[in-house]
């Protein structure tokens, strides 16, 4: 490995991506809070950065946790993501907490190590070796501080990239209590002659049970990037825990520092696999009805250890059932969302559409005047829609003064 790479994975390797646009039109992406946590463990003030999710505004919820290294640019990037697949139903909204480096080689690598040059130079890397202690912070004093001040799921998912990537699959077999699923993009496993990959072997061979998630990618990087890749492949090929999940992709397209952007979307797809209820492809509607997505978020719910809201499922079933002309069963699901969710102002303006389609304004206005109240107590980012929703209703109930309710 050169000089100049070696120096490129160590301090450079936070992708620059810009931010994707959320899919939201009335507001702008969250913007990250900063917060400074002080290490006992590590002696030294940490900065952190917690961007909520997008759908977190107007909403009183519990969401699970990403946690990922590098913080920058990338907070940005991977919150966009979890935003564009939240909001259509690929995955659940997350809360995004980066950590800023001070000192990366240290934090990031589980061992003490020099590194061997192509040349047969050999270059010192004197701080190496500290990730048993940033794991010791994250554990201790990270994790109970972001629990302690924000609604959280018991799910966490861990993603680094490059000497972060190492470091999370580090993670994932020396603390595999910590974190729930990993995603690893251009991990930099050549470190101290594939340590990492060796004691992966060691772990993966004595485990007969593991749920959980890996997924780990790779760019277009050669040599020793490439050697420590297919040996973590050729590690997970066969024979693998029951209930590990585990996925690997080869971007070659990309460049060691753009994968990130690609490997995320990957990863969180890998994660959070089949979490939109099947739909039968002869009629477009959820397999089993409404009572076919209640009893697939049920499994959702004992897969990854909490309650998931079925409400945004649901909702898409009463439109489906709308547009299939099946009013009464859609009124039934509109209700049904109502009964499960009443904090939540959506399942009102949609019972209202379904009263609307059934030709009954009395109730339909009734519901949206709910939705509408129920939006200004949250603080519900779609109250402007909800009030346009209501003065449609209202002047159409006016122009008609005839029509049956």
């Amino acid at each position: 490995m050169s000089r100049h790479t070696f120096r490129g994975f160590l301090f450079g390797c936070i992708a620059c991506i810009a931010s994707i646009a959320s899919l939201a039109q009335v507001a702008a992406p969250p913007a990250p809070e900063r917060l400074v946590v002080h290490s006992n463990v590590l002696n030294e003030d940490r900065e952190i950065w917690v961007r909520m999710p997008a759908a977190a505004q107007g909403k009183k919820e519990s969401y699970a946790v990403l946690y990922m290294t590098d913080a920058g640019l990338n907070i940005n990037e991977i919150g966009s993501i979890i935003d564009f697949l939240a909001d259509t139903n690929f995955m659940p909204p997350l809360i995004v907490v980066a950590i800023a480096n001070t000192d990366r080689v240290r934090d990031l690598t589980p061992s003490h190590a020099v590194v061997k040059h192509s040349d047969g130079t050999v270059e010192p890397v004197p701080t190496s070796g500290g990730a048993g202690k940033f794991l010791d912070f994250i554990q201790t004093e990270l994790v109970p501080e972001i629990e302690k001040r924000y609604a959280t799921h018991p799910y966490r998912i861990f993603a680094g990239h490059s000497l972060g990537g190492l470091f999370a699959i580090h993670a994932l077999i020396n603390r595999p209590e910590l974190f729930n699923a990993c995603i690893a993009t251009s991990p930099s496993l050549w470190w101290d002659d594939f340590r990492t990959v060796h004691q992966a072997q060691e772990f993966f061979a004595k485990q007969k049970e593991f749920k959980k998630t890996l997924f780990f990618a790779l760019g277009n990087e050669g040599g020793q990037m490439t050697e420590g890749f297919e040996q973590l492949q050729k590690t997970l090929s066969a024979d693998l825990p029951k209930g590990f999940v585990v996925k690997s992709t080869r971007y070659k397209e990309e460049i060691h520092q753009s994968t990130e952007l690609l490997g995320h979307y990957d990863g969180l797809r890998t994660i959070f696999t089949d979490w939109r209820a099947p739909l039968d492809p002869k009629t477009d509607l959820a397999i089993g009805g409404l009572e076919g997505v209640e009893r697939h978020y049920r499994a959702l719910s004992d897969r990854f250890g909490y309650r998931v809201s079925a409400e945004q499922e649901i909702n898409s079933l009463g439109y489906a059932l709308l547009g299939a002309k099946k009013i009464d069963e859609a009124l039934a699901a509109f209700r049904r969302n109502v009964e499960l969710y009443p904090q939540s102002a959506n399942p009102y303006d949609s019972l209202a559409d379904g009263f609307e389609a059934a030709g009954k304004p009395d109730l339909a206005v009734q519901n949206v005047e709910k939705a509408v109240e129920v939006a200004k107590q949250t603080g519900d980012r779609f109250l402007p829609d909800y009030g346009k929703h209501l003065e449609r209703l209202v002047a159409a109930g006016k122009s008609e003064p005839g029509k049956d309710k």
